[in-house]
């Protein structure tokens, strides 16, 4: 089968693997405890049972939990509107962020707040790749040395550490020694940003907790990779034929190792956003991070749905492009 074939064959998988999630996220979603009415609603100030049920009822209806005649829709009608809005690549409205008294719609959010997130995330991947690369190669060069080892307890240290605590004590070591939280404000993100130093003054620690989160593991795998390929047969010919240990590195065990980290960067991917929704909610940063985990815990369920939805297409185009990578890295790769 040829590269193109391949990909029309992974797309197509695609489309089921989507149905599949949507209809198990929009079930898990809908038979959950609690009442998302109630929550919107909030402390609304009502005289008596009446007033109450009004405005419960008024609620409902702009949700799309009832209909004009006062009868609950069906969860399943519910999730086919939910789908063919999807089609037309609609999210539908927020049931939590208002706006003159409607819903705002969270293709406007993700559009308005999208870019903090990728500024984020692009970043923090960048550096991270780099230093776990600079990392991993230090360690399997120098194995059981001073800095190996060294650097093998300081990434320990940081692997079993949870991201939100790194993200905390990156700002008490910011207070103590800088007087500076990271704790973003509005002045931060006045555009443009990027003509706005306070932007980058407030994205430094947002990005070293992000960046120190994804560099541990990558670092571990690119040193395990390379002393694994250091054992190979034609490294130690290439170093019988007197070639330098720089041009084995780099040109013989360097580009053989990287297909697991091809592999692992594709998946990660992925989990940045999902690891940025932490970051986000400790700097404040206004990212879709933070929208997101509003949307879980004031059970906006439209944002709680594009979450659901975007997460797992996203990683299914990371694991597609990443297949597609292997045959560029590795001519012996056939699809």
């Amino acid at each position: 089968m040829s590269l193109k074939g391949f990909i029309i064959r992974r797309v197509l998988y695609i489309v089921p693997v989507m149905i599949g999630i949507t209809l198990m996220n929009f079930t898990l979603i809908n038979v959950s405890p609690g009442d998302p009415v109630v929550v919107r609603l909030g402390l609304i100030m009502c005289d008596n049972e009446a007033c109450y049920n009004n405005a419960y009822n008024r609620a409902a209806i702009e949700m799309g939990l009832m209909d004009e005649s006062m009868y609950t829709i069906p969860w399943f009608t519910r999730y086919v509107d939910y789908v063919s809005d999807l089609l037309r690549f609609d999210f539908g409205r927020s049931w939590y962020h208002t706006q003159a008294g409607a819903g705002v719609p969270i293709a406007q959010i993700i559009a308005e707040h999208a870019p903090y997130t990728i500024i984020l995330n692009v970043i923090s991947f960048i550096i991270s790749l780099l230093l776990s690369t600079a990392i991993g190669v230090i360690s399997a060069t120098r194995r059981n040395s001073f800095w190996d080892r060294s650097l093998t307890i300081a990434m320990l240290l940081g692997y079993s550490m949870p991201l939100f605590w790194l993200a905390k004590l990156l700002m008490l070591i910011s207070f103590e020694l800088f007087n500076f939280t990271g704790v973003t404000n509005k002045d931060a993100f006045i555009k443009p940003l990027l003509f706005n130093p306070k932007f980058y003054k407030y994205l430094i620690l947002p990005t070293l907790a992000l960046t120190l989160g994804g560099l541990v593991f990558m670092a571990r795998l690119m040193r395990s990779q390379l002393l694994e390929i250091l054992r190979q047969d034609y490294v130690i010919t290439a170093r019988a034929k007197g070639v330098s240990n720089r041009g084995v590195i780099y040109k013989h065990a360097f580009r053989n190792g990287l297909l697991p980290i091809v592999t692992i960067i594709g998946s990660s991917l992925p989990g940045l956003l999902a690891g940025s929704v932490m970051i986000e909610s400790v700097f404040g940063w206004p990212g879709l991070g933070t929208y997101f985990l509003e949307g879980a815990l004031f059970r906006d369920y439209p944002m709680m749905l594009a979450t659901n939805t975007i997460f797992p297409l996203l990683f299914l185009v990371a694991r597609l492009l990443t297949d597609i990578t292997y045959v560029f890295i590795d001519p012996r790769i056939k699809y």
